[in-house]
């Protein structure tokens, strides 16, 4: 009987002695994508291990969780199971994606100019949308960095998007704003009743007319009348003819004197200088900068003075 219990001993130390724990060679600074799922045929050396071994679970890991960690892995080949600490590094080389709706814009200078309706998206691959902000961001948002632009001044400005993820990782992009100049008026509008003529330097004008049509006040003598208008001329009228009007009168000054290219007539006529002084004083302009300028006055044969304006900056 005791020998019999010898050998059962015996035959189980055997037994015991010859099981195998499981072999695994496990990875070593192993890194992991930010935010991907961990693939877990990258956690141990498949060359180096027991057929048929594979991961029954793995505990502990964060795929948004920066940096080393320590993570707990379960081997088995369905036989036998054998459990392994691993030091993984997660780490996002990914930058943020950013998408314009155009290379370059335009406006006309004093225009109101929104640069971030030029941005169609901007992105993190893991993350999502990210946020604008009217203010320098270094993490989770973007902004708009102007530059010199000037919206107020023709020329081409380059404006950059800054991007930023949550882990600091930054992406830029710019596009260009062009402000073109502004187009203003080549003249005033003038209010009077007053025409400008060119006479290559001469001046003429023509007494205002106050009636509508001559008078006859003599009497008929061979067939012909003699009649006087309201000007105090006479006119033939003869064969029943009826008498004519003269020309409207048409304000003018010789402006050819003044000495400067860029002159502009104001289209105003006044009685007195005083009343030409009163009225540059108080107008500014079609664009508000007259006020600021040179001025001249000079008589028209008919009495009356005008005012031109000279040094005009803002003309093309």
């Amino acid at each position: 009987m005791k020998k019999l219990i010898s050998m059962i001993a015996v035959a189980a130390l055997l037994i015991t002695g010859c099981a195998k724990e499981l072999k695994v060679t496990t990875a070593e600074n192993l890194k992991v994508e930010y935010g991907e799922e961990l693939d877990n045929t990258k956690l141990f050396n498949a060359k180096e291990s027991d057929e048929n071994v594979k991961v029954d679970k793995v505990e502990g890991f964060d795929a948004k969780k920066m940096g080393e960690q320590e993570i707990t892995v379960t081997f088995t080949d369905d036989n036998k199971d054998k459990e392994e600490k691993l030091k993984i590094t997660v780490e996002d080389t990914k930058k943020p994606v950013i998408e314009l709706k155009k290379e370059s814009v335009g406006i006309t200078a004093g225009d109101k100019l929104e640069l971030k309706d030029n941005i169609k998206s901007v992105k993190d691959p893991v993350d999502g949308d990210l946020k604008y902000s009217d203010k320098t961001v270094e993490k989770d948002g973007y902004y708009i960095d102007k530059g010199k632009l000037d919206t107020k001044k023709a020329g081409t400005y380059e404006v950059k998007v800054i991007a930023a993820d949550k882990n600091g990782n930054k992406t830029e992009k710019s596009f260009k704003v062009n402000v073109k100049k502004k187009e203003t008026a080549k003249k005033p509008n003038g209010t009077g009743n007053s025409n400008t003529s060119n006479n290559g330097g001469s001046s003429s004008s023509n007494p205002s007319n106050t009636g509508n049509s001559g008078s006859n006040t003599g009497s008929s003598s061979g067939g012909s009348n003699n009649s006087s208008n309201s000007n105090g001329g006479s006119s033939n009228n003869g064969g029943g003819q009826k008498p004519v009007n003269p020309a409207p009168h048409q304000h003018y000054v010789d402006s050819s004197n003044s000495g400067h290219d860029d002159l502009v007539m104001s289209g105003m006529w006044f009685d007195t200088l005083a009343e030409a002084d009163a009225w540059v004083d108080n107008y500014d302009g079609p664009d508000g900068t007259w006020g600021s300028y040179g001025y001249s006055a000079a008589q028209c044969s008919c009495g009356k003075y005008t005012v031109y304006f000279f040094n005009i900056g803002y003309m093309e």
